[in-house]
């Protein structure tokens, strides 16, 4: 979507002039449809916020590398000590059994021996990981941690493929498709139902209007009816209009009532919904409507409005 309601719309508008265009984050780039290929626009980021976005991206996922290898280094080490740990309750373990002297020696000499190959071997792995880590074309370890790296820089070029594709496709865009750049638009036209005062109209907005509503019915429905309020209209489906109401009528209620206000999930159609269900009354014909020729034919009698619908409108405020 492309319309939205902000609650700080003098904030949102000092970031706008601060902020050089295409790089604010409610900047925006609506493709009109070409009635070729499709017959809906549809909306992509500016091109500069999309490098930043990706470049982002990027370093996240740089950063979750860097984590990765220090943990691998960090648990390495402490396998390390581990196995020390281990040989040294051994040998303690060993030499309170009262064993020799002579088997002892030789138990601790190739206690050594071994402790020697596992750090050749595990210089030689380390140095076998450099050496793939350096060589892109080099195959894929058996380890986990090596599978997790190479992953990572899979996504990093993926990422890099990814925006190389979206580059050309921008340019296709541009040759087939004409693009509209929305700004400070998407949220300074909405701003108008509840400044109108911005565009000459002398006038309350939205919150006023409902205020003023309760306001003139009698007070002791008043509390209910802050606690009841109902969105409907299309205008009602813009991302942050159902919160901003709330806000500003929190603020133009009494202090000890509730102010609740709901949002439908269809409140475009939410009204006509509500109208079907009254007519399907089965007293709503002959109760709170008239039948158009009963119309005329009273109107040719010289019936006023008011006498064809007095009874009807009486019904209608009893709840009937």
């Amino acid at each position: 979507q492309l319309c939205f309601v902000t609650e700080n719309f003098g904030k949102e508008m000092k970031q706008a002039r601060a902020t050089r265009k295409g790089l604010r984050w409610f900047d925006r780039e609506y493709l009109l449809p070409d009635f070729v290929t499709t017959f809906r626009g549809s909306v992509r980021l500016p091109e500069p916020l999309q490098r930043k976005k990706e470049m982002e991206e990027m370093e996240k996922i740089k950063k979750e590398m860097d984590r990765l290898n220090d943990e691998k280094e960090k648990k390495e080490l402490e396998d390390e000590a581990k196995d020390l740990s281990n040989m040294q309750v051994v040998e303690e373990s060993k030499a309170k059994e009262g064993k020799s002297v002579v088997n002892g020696s030789e138990e601790k000499q190739g206690r050594k021996t071994c402790k020697s190959r596992k750090s050749k071997k595990g210089k030689k792995k380390r140095k076998h990981t450099n050496d793939k880590q350096d060589n892109e074309d080099g195959d894929m370890d058996d380890s986990g941690n090596e599978s997790d790296e190479e992953t990572d820089q899979q996504r990093l070029q993926r990422l890099k493929t990814m925006r190389e594709a979206e580059r050309k496709r921008r340019e296709q865009d541009s040759l087939e498709r004409q693009a509209l750049a929305m700004s400070v638009e998407r949220f300074a036209i909405p701003e108008v139902l509840f400044r109108p005062s911005d565009i000459g109209l002398d006038s309350g907005g939205i919150s006023e209007a409902i205020a003023e509503s309760i306001e003139a019915c009698d007070p002791i429905f008043r509390a209910a009816m802050y606690h009841n309020v109902l969105l409907v209209g299309g205008n009602a489906k813009i991302p942050g209009f159902r919160d901003r109401v709330e806000s500003e009528l929190r603020k133009l209620a009494p202090m000890n009532y509730e102010v609740r206000v709901y949002l439908p999930e269809d409140p475009a159609s939410y009204a006509w919904e509500g109208a079907k269900q009254f007519s399907s009354n089965m007293r709503f014909q002959e109760d709170f409507s008239v039948d158009r020729l009963s119309w005329e034919a009273m109107k040719k009698t010289g019936k006023t409005q008011q006498e064809i619908w007095g009874k009807k409108m009486y019904n209608i405020s009893k709840g009937r």
